[in-house]
């Protein structure tokens, strides 16, 4: 990492992303992390360092390697700037499934996360455009999928919808859970309409009947004028623009994209109309032709700079798959085609990505263009000035190699977070913690995050966080101030907790001074992002991210809480009673055992609380890697055992001592007549 090898100061930026307002429409909200010197904490504007990630490309755009600091000239508002640091940068590639190797392996991601995150990779976000119809949307799916298998070791992706509808779609923030990416793809979401073939609705240019219905967006409340495309694009940029040493793409998948339009108020091609005359009454003056001139020549000025600004590269990918007078989105005329084909690849021009069209299998081109990023560099220049806050500079970098093209971000802003930055939803001092794309690595930090129901009141739940922190061998004991906060798909906090806990070493710890830290947060059903930040106990801030599915556990015929598991003895944690109310155990966040270890797990199985209880089965199997089972257990859970709070426990110990050095998942599931339900826990034996 640029900062660890050189010492450089460079500056962290704090992104999410999250759907705004009722409506659900996409945004990002950045702010600058804090300065972690104690409380409060205070955020520092300029940078010491300009830090660059550099493509560069031969003729046939792949990447060129092997190129040295003295290559590279850097550009300062026109004026040559001495080049700090240089790191080349190749990233491993997609690892395919060994042969014989269970799918385990690649597609469960752990029930613990960390916050090691490599400071290599990708950021990749894949956009679901408001244009995808009904009869794209399995072609859609696969390029998106597609994008998803060839995301490498450090890469992290996020599913986003430029759709203001709040049922355009699921989104899901960057994480490297390739279920939960496929989860977010693969949820319903709202397709492009079309235009009806008769009736006073009817578009004369609708030859097909499958044409999108108003495509310029004289009427769409979610997307006026079609420029919640670029402005999405827009709030992207900005967010992931100071984020360090990450190549960014966009995989732009979408069928129109509105370009151009004249400011004199005429249409931009001959053959597109004004509103037709029987929807006059319909519009609104807000949205005439010179009116959405104006929106979309600014949305698509304030796109280009904040995509130049952030590097953010964006490759569009179409649908429909070979166009056709029968399927074109736009009513079959030539000149429709013609239109759509022209408007489309202005993204990826514009910001120096590829435009797949015109084929079968689009998905095939992916690895091709996550091809142009797997190779870059990281270049880093001391700028001129660095004290006037919010002045825009030039940059440019030139390779002295011919037949190159260079791809870098175009400027920075000193002491600015981005046009489309927004307040946070939660408190400043928060946001400093546990606000960005990357979680601060201060201090290694693991996660688990189980939910369970609240005994008594079963339509309550709780989710309990572990938290294990392996603090530098100088930390000492202490206070430790613990921030938890949930977010919901629409990136609003929904709740969080602070709280200042103690910690003391024990004597006979040895080399490892590792403990955990345990808290809780009331959520209701739904899918959340949990973000956790430490502060405290001689050490710097860190923070750690993971996501939980909360069920219904009153209203679902079956449900099961999170996994937990515990160890005899047990490592050090804070307060040891903080669960006690939910389960009798002391979870840990090691997943890492020898064979000798004591480890039990325990997972709570909840029927529908107005329904009578029924007797249900559970069985515990532990596979390894060649997906093979290597231990089974089965028990049966009477009627009577959900009496108390409509909750039963399958509690078991692991037979580490059976099993050979190496991966495993254990799956719990439970089934009672059609319903069932499972979990999974992978871990390690040494």
């Amino acid at each position: 990492m640029l900062a660890k090898q050189y010492g450089l100061a460079l500056r962290r930026v704090v992104v999410s992303i999250a759907a705004a307002g009722s409506l659900g429409a996409l945004v990002v909200f950045a702010q600058q992390q804090p300065v972690p010197q104690g409380p409060p904490p205070s955020f520092r504007g300029g940078v010491d360092v300009v830090q660059l990630d550099v493509s560069v490309l031969d003729q046939q755009r792949r990447p060129v390697t092997g190129l040295q600091p003295s290559d590279f000239t850097v550009l300062e508002d026109g004026k040559p700037r001495p080049i700090v640091a240089f790191v080349p940068v190749a990233l491993a590639e997609a690892a395919a499934p060994a042969a014989g190797q269970a799918a385990w392996v690649r597609d469960v991601a752990p029930d613990v996360t960390t916050n090691a995150v490599k400071p290599e990779g990708r950021l990749v976000v894949i956009m679901l455009d408001w244009s995808i119809r009904v009869d794209d949307q399995i072609l859609a799916r696969k390029i998106a999928a597609a994008t998803v298998d060839q995301l490498g070791p450090g890469d992290l992706a996020a599913v986003v919808y430029s759709s203001g509808f709040a049922n355009a779609g699921t989104p899901q923030n960057f994480t490297a859970d390739r279920a939960r990416l496929l989860d977010a793809i693969n949820r319903p979401a709202a397709t492009a309409l079309h235009n009806p073939p008769r009736g006073p609705m009817h578009d004369p240019r609708n030859g097909n009947e499958v044409m999108i219905d108003d495509p310029e967006g004289f009427e769409s409340g979610d997307c006026m004028c079609r420029v919640c495309a670029p402005e999405a694009i827009t709030r992207i940029a900005d967010a992931v623009r100071d984020v360090q040493g990450r190549r960014k793409i966009m995989i732009f998948i979408g069928t129109y994209f509105r370009s151009y339009e004249s400011l004199l108020g005429t249409p931009s091609r001959p053959n597109v109309p004004g509103p037709p005359a029987a929807l006059t009454g319909l519009v609104l003056p807000s949205t005439n032709w010179t009116t959405c001139a104006g929106r979309l020549r600014d949305a698509r000025e304030k796109m280009l700079r904040a995509t130049s600004l952030a590097n953010l590269t964006i490759h569009t990918v179409d649908p429909v798959g070979i166009e056709s007078p029968g399927n074109s989105p736009l009513g079959g005329s030539p000149i429709g085609i013609q239109e759509r084909q022209h408007d489309l690849p202005v993204l990826a021009d514009l910001t120096g990505g590829r435009t797949v069209m015109n084929t079968e299998t689009p998905e095939a081109h992916l690895p091709a263009l996550f091809g142009e990023s797997q190779t870059y560099y990281l270049v880093a220049f001391a700028p001129a000035d660095s004290s006037t806050n919010g002045k825009l500079h030039r940059v440019e970098v030139k390779v002295g190699r011919p037949g190159v093209s260079v791809r870098t971000r175009s400027g920075y802003v000193t002491g600015e977070t981005g046009e489309g930055a927004r307040k946070a939803t939660i408190a400043t001092e928060a946001a400093g913690v546990v606000g960005g794309v990357l979680p601060r690595t201060d201090v290694p930090l693991s996660i688990s995050v189980a939910p369970f129901a609240v005994p008594g009141s079963p339509e309550k739940a709780a989710i309990a966080i572990t938290l294990g922190v392996q603090p530098a061998s100088s930390g000492r004991g202490g206070p430790v101030r613990v921030l938890s906060a949930a977010f919901d798909r629409n990136g609003r906090s929904v709740n969080s907790e602070t709280k200042t806990l103690s910690i003391t070493p024990r004597a006979d710890a040895g080399g490892d001074r590792g403990y955990e830290l345990l808290s809780r947060l009331p959520l209701k059903p739904g899918r959340y992002e949990v973000r956790v930040g430490i502060d405290g106990a001689g050490s710097p801030a860190a923070s750690v991210y993971t996501y939980v599915d909360v069920p219904d556990f009153a209203e679902q015929p079956l449900s099961l809480s999170g996994a937990v598991l515990a160890t005899v003895p047990g490592a050090l944690a804070a307060p040891k009673d903080a669960f006690s109310d939910l389960f009798p155990l002391v979870p840990t966040t090691m997943r890492r055992f020898a064979r000798t270890d004591r480890v039990s797990a325990l997972v709570r199985v909840y029927q529908q609380a107005d329904k009578p209880a029924q007797p249900v089965q559970v069985a515990g199997r532990i596979t390894n890697t060649n997906d093979q089972t290597v231990a089974n257990d089965a028990a049966s859970l009477t009627a009577d055992q959900f009496s108390g709070g409509r909750g039963a426990d399958y509690r078991i110990s692991l037979p580490l001592a059976r099993l050979a050095s190496g991966d495993y998942l254990f799956v719990i599931e439970a089934t009672q007549g059609k319903y069932s339900a499972r979990r999974g826990v992978r871990f390690t034996v040494e």
